[in-house]
């Protein structure tokens, strides 16, 4: 008899979105209009790009929408359609990568649900998937998401940190309470604090500091360790 998992129902539905997409809540306040076409997507698009690049090469202060425009190869007018100042560049720029991340976690966690026996799950491996997202959306990130992670940390808004941090790691206790793992414990909410914390603290420094062994496996692994001897320290004896 084939043993077939249910998805979760709060789940059910999930598609993963690659264009440039912000909280609806936020998006009227951020930008003067929304990229409905694909033109307009890469239009944004290499807004991000040159601004990360920018501030990456010469700091913030010397920043201006003439630069960006000019450094994505547009007018600065076609800029103006869609953001009013530098300072909305960098809100949205921070909003968009948190979303990438959590987007990724979620539809990582997600297709674990749905696809595997929590028996069949291997708890190093599963805690070591998670880490690698978390690494490359909070620090490395290919092409130009580095130097955008960077700018998010410098000019990161507490709240708006907290709320990515504590959303991230419901979203990964609800996936192990349901699970049901006998080595997968969920924990209480004083562990996950200081945990995500501790996660987040450390990837933050390594982007900001532009830590030399970020991308080696030896930094892959502490922070794995730091996850699972979490874990192991609130299972309960046999």
């Amino acid at each position: 008899m084939v043993n077939i998992r249910r998805c979760p129902a709060a789940f059910v539905g999930l598609t993963e979105i690659t264009t440039v997409t912000l909280p609806h809540e936020l998006s009227a306040q951020i930008m003067r209009k929304q990229p409905t076409q694909k033109r307009a997507q890469l239009t944004i698009d290499a807004i991000f790009e040159a601004t990360s690049q920018i501030v990456d090469r010469e700091g913030v202060s010397g920043l201006t929408t003439n630069k960006i425009a000019a450094k994505a190869g547009f007018s600065v007018g076609t800029l103006y359609q869609y953001f009013s100042s530098k300072e909305a560049i960098f809100r949205a720029m921070s909003q968009h990568g948190r979303s990438l991340v959590l987007r990724e976690l979620e539809s990582y966690l997600f297709s674990v649900e749905c696809s595997h026996d929590p028996e069949d799950i291997t708890p190093e491996v599963f805690v070591r998937r998670y880490v690698q997202i978390c690494i490359q959306g909070f620090a490395l990130g290919k092409n130009y998401r580095r130097a955008m992670n960077r700018l998010c940390w410098l000019l990161e808004q507490p709240e708006e940190t907290a709320l990515s941090v504590q959303q991230m790691v419901d979203r990964l206790m609800a996936c192990l309470k349901y699970l049901q793992h006998p080595l997968l414990p969920v924990l209480d909410e004083t562990q996950t604090f200081v945990l995500s914390r501790s996660l987040m603290g450390c990837l933050r420094s390594a982007s900001l500091e532009r830590f030399e062994h970020m991308e080696t496996e030896a930094f892959e692994d502490q922070l794995v360790d730091l996850l699972m001897s979490q874990l192991m320290r609130n299972l309960v004896p046999a």
